[in-house]
This record gives structure tokens, sequence and C-alpha cells, in this order.
């Protein structure tokens, strides 16, 4: 392992290191203190994709939480009940939210079952208003793995007939999946539920389920295709969100978004020193996405790093545990990365740890690092790769408390520890910057990094 040494002094006294794997992409450390057989025959309405696999719950001033109370089956399975099939639940490691899931089993030779409920209806939904429903599933058994499975929202007049089916279909794994549907409602008077449907099922199939919400979806779709998520979780109060819907043009931000928002200042050196932080030069939010144009300017590399600030923070920014999530892609610009972190207020690293997720050269793959808790170098750490590359849309999650740290990228954990967590307060920082190869980008090499929302939330 190589180690490089950076230190730079200011008003925010900013400390940082860096640590270079010999096998894989360098590491950043920060700087800042402070069937469906049965409904073929009926009208299908267009769907969202379904997301390999845990859980996300927009910007209003009083966010909405969703209809369904009894969303992961934390006590009880009260509101739910099974077509079909017979309803349990049971606890399961890495469950999407909290420590408990749903399972519902095939009853007899049915091919087809459900999970559904009275809690997931909403009789006489205004016409027009969108509604987003969103589950995370995943395979009960082995004999269930291949088999398909839909999330559907549904459109019925009062007398319970269909009217209309929107769904999300994914094929069943061993590992959790999310999935998300959004459909507007159509017609005066009609009731909209949620369930979730196993085709295709044979003896002794079985599904789980959990976090599973219905809510409304605001007056527009999402950029990325994705709503961003509104309201608690089970274990967890949502504090912050930004949808970006106010269009700041390039050279005011974060000025004017600055009681949410601040920034490393234009001037700054990123970790390698071959780019300097530019906000002026790069942020700006358009269409509701916020955007970093990274380029060369007058032969100076532009990059930015941005600031939440999270009410409830201390006056560092920090937190002392929280659970952040961001939705983002980005074009596949050699010789730039992102290191979106939390970074300890204490500033003392590698003692009290770093956790970088996501993190990656912008032309690789995603990648994410905890460094422990009394650590003692660089690489003292928990690694996580996956094979997803930034140019598509991604939902990244950071599950973190003194006890536990989890990276979640669309759905799927892939990082769930336990052992020499850092558990001192800690801020985040949405910092993107030149690469670690030693090697200035070319003047050239421009692109952009695009996120359509933030959320965080902390322990209730």
């Amino acid at each position: 392992m190589r180690r490089i040494w950076y230190l730079q002094l200011d008003s925010y006294s900013k400390f940082s290191t860096e640590s270079v794997m010999s096998e894989s992409a360098v590491l950043r450390r920060p700087r800042f203190r402070t069937a469906l057989a049965l409904l073929l025959a009926l009208p299908l309405a267009s769907s969202c994709s379904p997301e390999p696999g845990t859980d996300t719950p927009v910007q209003s001033e009083a966010p909405l939480a969703s209809v369904i109370t009894n969303t992961s089956f934390e006590t009880n399975t009260s509101g739910w009940s099974s077509w079909q099939g017979t309803l349990t639940r049971e606890a399961r490691t890495g469950a999407p939210d909290g420590q408990y899931v749903a399972r519902v089993t095939v009853s007899g030779a049915a091919t087809l079952y459900s999970l559904d409920g009275a809690q997931s209806s909403i009789p006489n939904a205004p016409q027009g208003q969108a509604y987003t429903a969103t589950a995370y599933v995943a395979a009960g058994n082995s004999g269930t793995v291949g088999k398909p499975v839909s999330l559907i929202l549904r459109e019925k007049n009062a007398s319970g007939t269909t009217y209309k089916l929107f769904t999300a279909d994914a094929t069943l794994t061993t590992g959790f999946q999310r999935l998300s549907v959004t459909g507007t409602v159509e017609r005066v008077g009609d009731t909209v539920d949620v369930y979730v449907l196993q085709n295709q099922a044979t003896s002794g199939n079985a599904i789980l389920v959990d976090a599973i919400t219905l809510e409304t979806a605001g007056g527009g779709s999402s950029p990325s295709g994705e709503p961003m998520p509104v309201g608690d979780l089970t274990n967890w109060r949502q504090v912050f969100t930004d949808d970006f819907t106010t269009n700041v043009p390039v050279g005011q931000f974060p000025a004017a978004v600055s009681s949410r928002w601040g920034v490393y200042p234009d001037g700054w050196k990123d970790t390698s020193k071959n780019g300097t932080y530019s906000p002026s030069k790069v942020v700006s939010i358009q269409n509701g996405v916020l955007n970093k144009y990274l380029h060369t300017e007058n032969g100076v590399h532009r990059v930015a790093a941005l600031l939440p600030k999270i009410p409830g923070a201390n006056a560092a920014g920090g937190l002392p545990a929280g659970r952040y999530a961001i939705r983002f892609r980005a074009d596949a610009v050699p010789g730039y990365k992102v290191a979106w972190l939390l970074w300890p207020d204490s500033e003392v690293w590698p003692r009290d740890g770093e956790i970088d997720f996501p993190e990656g050269d912008l032309n690789g793959t995603i990648s994410g690092f905890m460094h422990r808790q009394n650590g003692t170098s660089g690489g003292d750490q928990d690694a996580a790769s996956s094979s997803a590359r930034f140019t598509s849309w991604h939902t990244a999650i950071i599950e973190w408390t003194p006890g536990r740290c989890r990276f979640i990228l669309d759905g799927t954990v892939i990082l769930d520890k336990t052992s020499r967590v850092p558990n001192t307060a800690m801020h985040w920082v949405i910092q993107t910057e030149t690469d670690l190869s030693g090697t200035p980008p070319s003047n050239s090499a421009a692109g952009n990094v695009q996120i359509d929302w933030v959320a965080v939330w902390v322990p209730k």
C-alpha cells in the first residue's frame, strides 16, 4: 500500500489523507470541518422498471408518509392477508428495513398467489393524482428462484372491478430486489391499492416481502425514473430532502440555496492537487437535477464538493448516526472521480474512521469503503465492489450507526459490517474531484455528474 499525505489548513481546519490500494481503485479522504395469466386480459399501463434489490422511502414543506402503516412487519402482519397463500413473518438477516420480513407461501395447487391487505387501499383517490408503490421482494426458497413476481398498483371502481393495472416485474432471486411503480388515477371515485403477486407458482413456492409502501408521487415524474423517498421508515426519521426543484444557474450555487447547502469554496485544491474546487464554475440546478460540469478552464481542472445543511446537525455539520440516500449518474469522464463520504468531525484520521460510498473513477465501477474505528492506517478498512457503472442512474444509501454500517446500491446490500464501525459524529460530503492516478485529466476531458435527489434520516 502506498500512502499519500496532503495537508491543507484554512478557516475550516481541513485535513486530507490518501490511501491507494495496490489491487483496486484508489481511495480518498475529504476535508471539511465545520401470470400474470389472469391479468393479461386487463389493460396494463406503462410501468417503472425494477431495480436489483433495500430500502429508500421529495421535497415538500410537509413530507407525506406512506399510507401503509405496517410497512415492514416488525411487530406483526396486521393489516395484511394473502390470496391463495399463507402469510407469516420471520426474522431475516439483511432485511431491507428492520429485522423482519413477510413470508407468503402458495396454498395447494395454485399457480398465482399474492400479498395484499385492506390497509394498502386508498378509497376515492383524487382523479389525476399520481401514486408510487415500492416493495422489496426475494425468493423464499430455492424452488422459487427464477419465477416471475410483480408489484402491482391497481385502480378499481367502487364495486371492486379492476379498471387499470400498473406493474413492475422482476425475476425472483435469493437477494432482495427493489420494485417501484407509479400510476395516475384516471377516473373519479376509484380506489387505488397495491399488492405483490407471484406467477407460475408450484407447490412449496414462497416469496419474502419487506418495506412495502404506497404514497403520493407529487405532480411530476422524476428525471431519473425513481421518485425521491418521502417520510419516515420503521427505524428512521427523515430530517432532510432536496428534490432540486429550484433552478439555480451556474455561478449562483450555493448562494441561491444557502439555507440548505454549503460547498468547498472556490480555490481549494482537491486531494490529488490536480483539481481545484470551483462551485461557481461547476454547479447548477435545472429541471429537477443538480449538475456538476467537470471541465478544464484556463488550464484549471474544475471540480466541486457539496455540503448539505442537515437540521439537527452539530456545528461542524455532523450527526452521531444517519441514513444517507442519493440518486445519481455521471458521464464516463476520464481523470475524474466521486468520493461521497462521511468524514469524522474530530478530523482525527485514521483513528476515527471514514465511510466512503459511492466511490470510484467515473469511467469505472462503483465501490465503497468503511475505514474502521481506531484505524492505524489507510488500509485498515472493509471494502465493497460492484459491476455497476456510473453512466446509469443509481441509488446509493449509507446506513450508519455506531454499531453497524451498510452500503445499499440499487436496493442490494453490498456491505454490512458490525465490527469497528466508526462511532464519533461525522458529516456528509458529496465530493467530486480529479482521480488519484497521479496524472492530471486531459484538458479536453469534460462531462457531467447529475444528482436527482438526496434524502437523510436519523434513528428514531
